[in-house]
């Protein structure tokens, strides 16, 4: 599950200074932005959403329609022979977090079509302003190109610049659809690169086509995100439920059980006899036996995410399974912990998501949860 890293060979320089001359607009069609679930295009520049961004804030009501916008998980694929790239944007600051900051990052991977590709990744300068990044080392014969974009900023591309002969075709790859649907601690919260979160990761080992639904402080069971789950095309389906259900108190012991049943039959209304598989909360040392907002612990929270699949499997939802986040990151893992102690602790760190995608995935294939390969 590894990749090459590869320092970028790369500088950022003003909008508009570069001596290429072959540059593909933000909207053309050889450009699949995979992963996004709707693309806003205004005048120069696309940003991909991960939702549909005209009823952006019917999924986020009560603020933050911008994690949205953050587009965890999404990345530009294109095939080209050139030697060298460059990408004009704007990227927004990442918001401010308890622990380590995050950085604005954008991953080129190389030969995306490969078993093992090489991973360049280069910083960002997340103001809001123009810039733009050159990438140099590319194969120079035809491959799959993926740009991994920031999971912890907004995002707009304007262009890439390529080498002034070279050949840029659609990546037409079809590959099991994955969607997952999770917390900061899958949006990719402390991993190294976006390409380095653990969904990437997984997907990247498994061979899929990863959709996140993940957004930082949301993840409580929301009725629209289950509609939008229900809608997207899938061949997988997983959510990671509890952190934020037991921090914001969004549901108590009475009402948590229930609310997990009518999500997951909302998503069943269109994926009837999808592998379905709901992942409890991996440990968070601080709050294991620290009752939130509406009472919970997350020892509680985890219990009754696992009632609720075994209630769901009781009644014919043989293709609903179970996996405990303790089996994924637990009390021995705690050290791969993002926050040092002394912080609430919850995300995992750039090692820890490793950890977790290998774990993850073990458990998904024990379980008999992995879709055949397109």
């Amino acid at each position: 599950m590894r990749a090459e890293y590869t320092p970028a060979q790369h500088c950022v320089t003003p909008f508009g200074s570069t001596d290429m001359a072959t540059w593909v607009p933000h909207d053309d069609p050889r450009l699949r932005y995979r992963g996004a679930v709707s693309l806003q295009r205004e005048s120069g520049w696309t940003a991909p959403w991960r939702v549909p961004y005209e009823e952006a804030a019917l999924h986020l009501p009560e603020g933050g329609v911008g994690r949205a916008a953050m587009p965890a998980g999404v990345r530009i694929a294109f095939r080209t022979n050139s030697t060298s790239l460059a990408c004009r944007y704007h990227a927004d600051p990442p918001p401010r977090l308890n622990g380590p900051q995050e950085v604005a990052r954008i991953d080129v991977v190389h030969d995306a079509d490969r078993a093992h590709p090489t991973i360049t990744t280069v910083e960002l300068d997340a103001d809001g302003d123009a810039h733009t990044m050159h990438v140099t080392g590319l194969p120079g014969r035809m491959t799959t190109i993926e740009l991994w974009l920031p999971t912890y900023s907004q995002f707009r591309l304007r262009a890439l610049g390529l080498d002034s002969e070279a050949q840029v075709q659609a990546d037409t790859t079809e590959r099991p659809r994955w969607v997952h649907y999770g917390s900061s601690v899958s949006q990719g919260r402390g991993a190294a690169s976006p390409a380095r979160a653990w969904p990437a990761l997984v997907a990247r080992c498994a061979g899929w086509d990863l959709t996140s639904l993940a957004m930082g402080a949301a993840c409580y069971l929301q009725p629209m995100a289950a509609r939008l789950m229900r809608e997207l095309p899938a061949d997988l389906l997983t959510a990671c439920i509890g952190i934020n259900i037991q921090a914001l108190g969004t549901h108590n012991a009475d009402s948590l059980i229930a609310a997990i049943v009518g999500f997951v039959r909302t998503v069943r209304e269109g994926h009837p006899t999808t592998t379905f598989t709901v992942l409890s909360t991996v440990v968070a040392p601080d709050r294991e036996q620290t009752p939130g907002p509406s009472g919970l612990t997350i020892a509680e929270t985890r219990m009754h995410v696992r009632r609720a699949v075994e209630l769901l499997r009781e009644h014919g939802d043989t293709e609903l399974h179970y996996l405990d986040g303790l089996e994924v990151f637990g009390p021995d893992q705690a050290e791969l912990l993002l926050e040092p102690v002394g912080i609430d602790r919850l995300h995992p760190s750039p090692v820890g998501h490793a950890v977790f995608a290998d774990r993850f995935l073990n458990g998904l294939r024990a379980r008999g949860c992995v879709p055949l390969t397109v």
